[in-house]
C-alpha cells in the first residue's frame, strides 16, 4: 500500500500540532483553575432567551410577583396553637435576613387584629388553608418569596445555603418537630449541586474505568499515554472554550466531559489496534503513514458522522441542549486532530513495548460471530427482523416526562419534601391564567371579580388534575366577607386591603399595579401525560375566554404550564434533530462509499441501534425528559462509527482477495477487534452514569451503554449478513483506490 499525500503531510506536519495542542491544553487548564466554569442558576438557563413560553412567563412575573419562592414546613403533633405560633415567628425573623428574600408569608405574617376578628374562619379561608396550614391544622407552612431572575448563581447559593443552616439550627433546638424546606427555589440549586457533585464522582470513576479498560486491552503504557493526551487535550481545550467565550456550561457538562472522554480514546483505540496489526509487516520509520493511508479516512468520516449526530441537536430550543451539541462538534473535532497529531509518538513507543497482548479471547468470540454471519444469514436476518418488530412496539409505550420533580429518585430528599408538600398541604405546579382589557382601561368591576371565581371554580370540578383555584375575590374577602355587587365596592375593597399590613402584597399577586390585568392562580398535581396537561391548560384559557367575552384577552402562563411546553418541545425538537442527523450522515456516507446500496446496508444496521434505542426506553418506562430527548441522533451518530471502520476494512480485504466470505473472517479478526475493544470503552465509561442521582443523566449513560451493545452486535452479525445477501462489492476491482 502506497501512503496518500494526506497521510504524508499529517506525519510531517505533527510536531508542530502537538505542540500547539499542549500549548493551549496549558493554557486553558490554567483557566479552568483560576476563573472555573461559567454557571447560570436561573430558569432562563434552560430556554434560549427568545423562547415565546418564557417570554411569556417572564412577563407574568414582572407583572404581578415573582413566581421563585421556596417552602419551610412544619409539622407537629398537636394542632396549631401559641407554641407553633412562636416557632413561625421565630423562623420569619431568621428568613427575613436571608440573601434574596423578598417577603415571607404564614400566618403570623397577617395582623393580630385580623386574626383575632376572623378567628376560626381565617384557618379555612382560602388563601390559608392548604398554602399556609393543613386542614388538620397540624402542619403550617412559610413561603419565602425569592428574587427573580436577576440574581445570579453564587447570590442563589449563598441564600439555599443560608435557608438550610436556619432549618437546620430550628431541627437541633426543636427536635419534636418535624421540618423540612423545599420549594422550585431550592430543587432548582440542588439539582445542580447533584449534577456537580455527579460530575466530580464520576468523571473520576469513569476515568479509572477507562484506564482499567486499556491496560486490559493493550497491557502496554504507550497506547494509554495516546488516549490520555487525546482525551485531556480535547475535553481541557472544550471547557477552556467554554471560559473563552462565556458559555454556560450548567447541566451539560458531566454528560460533555465522559462523552468527550469516552470517544476521544474510543477513536484511539482503532488507531492503537491498527498500529499494532502494522507492526507485523511494516518497519517502524514507514509505520505512521501507514496507519494513516488505512485509518486517516475512515476516522475523518467517523469524526463527521459523530459530530452530525451531536451537531443536529444544537438545533433544539432548549439552551442546554443546544450548546452541548455544539461543544461536542468541538470537542469531536479537536480529538481528531490531537489522535492524527499524537500518531507517530504512538507508534515510535509502540516499537519500544514489545509485542502486543494476542487476546485469544477475542479472537475465538470473533472467529465464532464471522462464521455464524456466513453460515447461517438468513437466521441472522429474520432474528434481527424479530428484534426490530418487538423494540418497535415498545416504542409506542413511550412516554414524555413533564413533571420536573420525577428527574430525581424516588429515595430522595427532594422528592420526600415535595410528596410531604402536596399530601398535607397543596400541589406546588401552579398554572396562572392572565386577564387583561384590551382597551387598557382598569379591570376592577364587580363582574370581573365574580366572573374570575367562577371561571375557577369550573375548571376545579371540570379538569382532574386541577385541585384548587384563587381568585382576586379570594384576596378580597379578607376585608370583605360578604359578595361584591357593586364596580365601587370592587375598587374600596382593593384599597381597604392595601391598608392593612401586607394587604399591599396579597393584592399584588392577583391585579398588577396598573390595574388593568388580573391574575388567576391554579395548583396542579403532577403525574399526568404532558399532552393531558397542555390540553388542560388550553381548555382553562377557552373557558376564561369565553366567560370575559371579545373586550378582554386572556393568556395561560406559569411553571406547570411553561415546563410542559418545554417537554413537548423537547418531543418536537427530537424528531427534528434524528431527520437532520439521519439526513447528514447520509449524505457523509453516500459520498464516502459512492454506492447507494451499501448506503442502504449502512443505514439499515445503524437504525437497528435507534429503534432498540427507543423500544428499551418504551418496554422499561424510561421517559423522554431533557437529556433523553437527545437519544435518537446521538445514538446514530455514535452507532455509525464501528460500521463505518469495519466496511472500510472489508472494502480493502476484498480488493485483496476477492472473496467476500475470507473477506468477512479478515476483517473480524482486524477492525473487529478494534471494533469490540472501543465497545467495552465506551459502555464501561456511560454505564457509570447509571449511579447518578439526576435521572436523566441515568438513563442517558444507561441507554447508551445498552445501545452500543446492540450496535456491536449489528456490526458483527447483521452487517455481514447483509453484505453477503446483497453483494454492494461487484468484484475484487470495485473499489481499487482503496489500495492507493
Amino acid at each position: 500500500m502506497n501512503p496518500s499525500p494526506a497521510s504524508h503531510f499529517a506525519v510531517i506536519s505533527s510536531k508542530p500540532i502537538v505542540i500547539v495542542i499542549t500549548v493551549l491544553t496549558v493554557v486553558c487548564g490554567w483557566l479552568l483553575f483560576s476563573r472555573g466554569l461559567k454557571e447560570d442558576y436561573r430558569l432562563e438557563a434552560f430556554v434560549a432567551s427568545d423562547n415565546p413560553a418564557y417570554e411569556k412567563f417572564q412577563s407574568f412575573v414582572e407583572e404581578f410577583t415573582s413566581n421563585e419562592f421556596a417552602v419551610v414546613a412544619l409539622h407537629t403533633t398537636q394542632p396549631f396553637d401559641d407554641s407553633v405560633e412562636s416557632m413561625l415567628v421565630e423562623l420569619t425573623e431568621a428568613f427575613e435576613s436571608v440573601e434574596n428574600v423578598q417577603r415571607v408569608n404564614s400566618i403570623v405574617s397577617i395582623p393580630k387584629t385580623l386574626r383575632v376578628v376572623m378567628g376560626d374562619r381565617l384557618f379555612s379561608h382560602p388563601l390559608l388553608e392548604g398554602n399556609l396550614i393543613s386542614q388538620d391544622r397540624r402542619t403550617v407552612a412559610i413561603l419565602l418569596q425569592m428574587a427573580a431572575e436577576g440574581s445570579g448563581g453564587a447570590a442563589r447559593r449563598r441564600s439555599v445555603s443560608q435557608m438550610r443552616d436556619i432549618v437546620g439550627r430550628f431541627r437541633e433546638s426543636h427536635q419534636d418537630v418535624n421540618v423540612l424546606l423545599t420549594g422550585p427555589y431550592v430543587t432548582l440549586i440542588d439539582m445542580y449541586a447533584y449534577v456537580d457533585q455527579d460530575l466530580l464522582v464520576f468523571s473520576v470513576l469513569a476515568f479509572v474505568l477507562i484506564v482499567v479498560t486499556l491496560w486490559l486491552v493493550f497491557r502496554r503504557v504507550a497506547p494509554m499515554f495516546f488516549a490520555g493526551f487525546v482525551a485531556l487535550s480535547a475535553i481541557v481545550l472544550t471547557l477552556g472554550l467554554t471560559i473563552v467565550l462565556g458559555i454556560v456550561s450548567s447541566l451539560i457538562t458531566q454528560m460533555l466531559v465522559i462523552l468527550v472522554v469516552v470517544l476521544a480514546v474510543a477513536n484511539c483505540v482503532h488507531l492503537a489496534v491498527a498500529t499494532e496489526d502494522a507492526s507485523l509487516d511494516v518497519d517502524v520509520q514507514s509505520r505512521p503513514q501507514a496507519v494513516l493511508g488505512h485509518m486517516l479516512l475512515p476516522c475523518a468520516i467517523v469524526m463527521l458522522t459523530t459530530a452530525v449526530g451531536f451537531g443536529s441537536v444544537s438545533i433544539s430550543s432548549i439552551a442546554p441542549v443546544k450548546r452541548f451539541g455544539v461543544l461536542m462538534v468541538f470537542g469531536l473535532v479537536v480529538a481528531f486532530i490531537a489522535s492524527v497529531a499524537a500518531l507517530p509518538t504512538l507508534v515510535r513507543f509502540s516499537a519500544l513495548g514489545g509485542n502486543p497482548p494476542q487476546h485469544r479471547w477475542a479472537k475465538v468470540v470473533l472467529a465464532w460471530c464471522a462464521g455464524l454471519s456466513v453460515a447461517r444469514r438468513k437466521t441472522i436476518l429474520v432474528g434481527f427482523l424479530g428484534v426490530a418488530v418487538v423494540m418497535f412496539f415498545g416504542s409506542l409505550r413511550i412516554e414524555f416526562q413533564s413533571d420536573f420533580i420525577k428527574n430525581f429518585r424516588p429515595g430522595s430528599e427532594i422528592r420526600r419534601n415535595y410528596e410531604f408538600i402536596e399530601t398535607h398541604l397543596t400541589p406546588l405546579g401552579s398554572t396562572e391564567l392572565v386577564i387583561r382589557r384590551n382597551d387598557g382601561a382598569k379591570i376592577v368591576t364587580a363582574n370581573v371579580i365574580d366572573q374570575g371565581a367562577t371561571v375557577a371554580s369550573a375548571s376545579v370540578s371540570k379538569l382532574e388534575m386541577v385541585r384548587r383555584a384563587l381568585t382576586l375575590k379570594d384576596a378580597l374577602s379578607l376585608v370583605v366577607p360578604g359578595a361584591i355587587t357593586t364596580d365601587v365596592q370592587a375598587t374600596q375593597s382593593c384599597d381597604l386591603l392595601r391598608m392593612i399590613p401586607g394587604g399591599a402584597d396579597i393584592l399584588r399577586n392577583f391585579l398588577n399595579d396598573a390595574g388593568d390585568t388580573m391574575r388567576i392562580n391554579f395548583r396542579c398535581v403532577e403525574g399526568y401525560d404532558v399532552q393531558q396537561k397542555l390540553a388542560a391548560c388550553q381548555q382553562m384559557k377557552e373557558d376564561a375566554q369565553q366567560a370575559y367575552g371579545s373586550e378582554y384577552e386572556v393568556e395561560v402562563t406559569g411553571l406547570y404550564h411553561f415546563y410542559s411546553t418545554l417537554i413537548d418541545g423537547l418531543l418536537k425538537d427530537q424528531y427534528r434533530s434524528f431527520g437532520l442527523a439521519g439526513l447528514l450522515i447520509a449524505i457523509v456516507l453516500a459520498t464516502a462509499f459512492r454506492s447507494l446500496r451499501m448506503l442502504a446496508i449502512l443505514l439499515l444496521v445503524n437504525f437497528l441501534p435507534v429503534i432498540f434505542c427507543v423500544g428499551v426506553m418504551g418496554w422499561c418506562g424510561i421517559p423522554v425528559n431533557m437529556t433523553a430527548a437527545m437519544m435518537l441522533s446521538v445514538t446514530l451518530g455514535i452507532a455509525v462509527d464501528d460500521t463505518v471502520h469495519y466496511v472500510w476494512r472489508l472494502k480493502r480485504e476484498f480488493a485483496l482477495h476477492g472473496n467476500l466470505e475470507r473477506a468477512i473472517h479478515e476483517s473480524h479478526e482486524s477492525v473487529g477487534r478494534a471494533c469490540l475493544f472501543t465497545t467495552i470503552v465506551i459502555a464501561f465509561g456511560f454505564s457509570i452514569l447509571l449511579f447518578s442521582r439526576f435521572l436523566p443523566t441515568a438513563y442517558f449513560g444507561g441507554l447508551l451503554a445498552v445501545t452500543m451493545l446492540a450496535a456491536l452486535a449489528a456490526d458483527l452479525w447483521l452487517l455481514p449478513a447483509l453484505i453477503l445477501t446483497l453483494k454492494p462489492f461487484k468484484s475484487r476491482l470495485a473499489d481499487t483506490s482503496i489500495q492507493e
